[in-house]
């Protein structure tokens, strides 16, 4: 499910009150490694164990904005192979074993502030990195692609050159780092009108289909918009939303969802061609499809009807197909 990574231009230490992350957020990723930051300007980096394999580890390292936030790091073990570990489970750099990890679950751990800290140094050099359990198993933490990712954390955090940057330090000012930037509102939505029985005669007129047609762009494809039923629910006294099945396989159905006019010539709009399902209650449209036939990594997208469109209110697709059920971590690009 890899995301491209998006490029954004470096931010200058202390220009701003606030983190500056866009609003979009930021996903980012290298070899082993994955960073999301939030538009509050929290991030997650989180890292995977070297190659391929279905019963390694993952690694997440929080952070929030602002000076001298200390780092959390979450760890958690593959569920779909390998057996769990065996507590205590404690980080060892290369020979030396920093204390042991709390557990929060069979295959779910929680680093001190103090072992955070020790492991993003340990990331930011050669340290051999692993992860040893009370019978001596061993689980090995890549640190490839880590110093990118951590850097990029330091950029859009605007700590670079402080004492408290995760990579390239200095003797910057710390209390100019930015804080958070506040959360936005949630969007509230006007009451969905009831659905009318001359509604769903609209289905048969070939005018709306080929206005949904027309909405669809070469990289939102929807090859079974012609063959499947379109079902309709009414928004508004002008609105429609129109849905149909887009695509199938033996593990996602993906579904197309438009807002059109109620009247040829429809001119209809795309929300998603990849949607699951519609909320009526809460006026919200969800999205989540599995990117691999184990389960082991899902993209999730919701919007919310705001009285004249679709909003995008959440979205999480920064999900590597590694032996996690759903995918290690749930971490949203995207909040509003």
């Amino acid at each position: 499910m890899k995301l491209h990574a998006l490029c954004w231009p470096l931010l200058l230490l202390g220009t701003l009150a606030q983190a500056q992350v866009p609003r979009e957020g930021v996903e980012f990723s290298h070899k082993d490694w994955d960073l999301v930051c939030f538009r509050t300007g929290t991030c997650v980096a989180m890292g995977y164990s070297p190659g391929d394999s279905l019963d390694g580890i993952s690694l997440a390292l929080n952070r929030q904005a602002g000076p001298r936030t200390p780092f959390s790091a979450n760890l958690l073990f593959a569920d779909l192979a390998g057996d769990p570990p065996t507590s205590p489970v404690s980080l060892v750099l290369d020979d030396e074993r920093v204390g042991p990890a709390t557990e929060h679950g069979p295959r779910d751990f929680v680093l001190d502030e103090y072992a955070s800290r020790r492991l993003v140094d340990a990331l930011a050099g050669n340290t051999r990195i692993r992860f040893v359990d009370a019978l001596g198993h061993a689980w090995p933490l890549s640190g490839a692609g880590a110093t990118a990712a951590l850097l990029k954390m330091d950029e859009l955090q605007e700590r670079l050159g402080t004492p408290s940057a995760a990579v390239r330090r200095g003797d910057e000012d710390e209390d100019l780092v930015p804080g958070p930037e506040p959360a936005s509102p949630p969007i509230s939505h006007p009451p969905l009108l009831d659905t009318r029985l001359e509604d769903a005669r609209l289905a048969d007129d070939p005018a709306l289909r080929q206005a949904l047609a027309a909405a669809l762009s070469p990289h939102q494809p929807c090859p079974d918009l012609h063959a499947e039923p379109l079902l309709i629910e009414r928004l508004d006294e002008r609105r429609l939303l129109v849905s149909t099945q887009c695509t199938a396989n033996s593990y996602n159905t993906a579904t197309g969802f438009w807002v059109a006019e109620d009247r040829p010539p429809y001119l209809a709009r795309l929300v998603t061609e990849a949607g699951s399902r519609f909320d009526r209650a809460r006026a919200t449209l969800a999205s989540w499809q599995m990117q691999s036939p184990r389960g082991d990594c899902m993209k999730r997208a919701f919007w919310t009807w705001d009285g004249t469109r679709f909003v995008l209110t959440y979205r999480a697709g920064y999900v590597r197909c590694r032996g996690f059920r759903d995918g290690a971590w749930t971490v949203p690009s995207y909040v509003n």
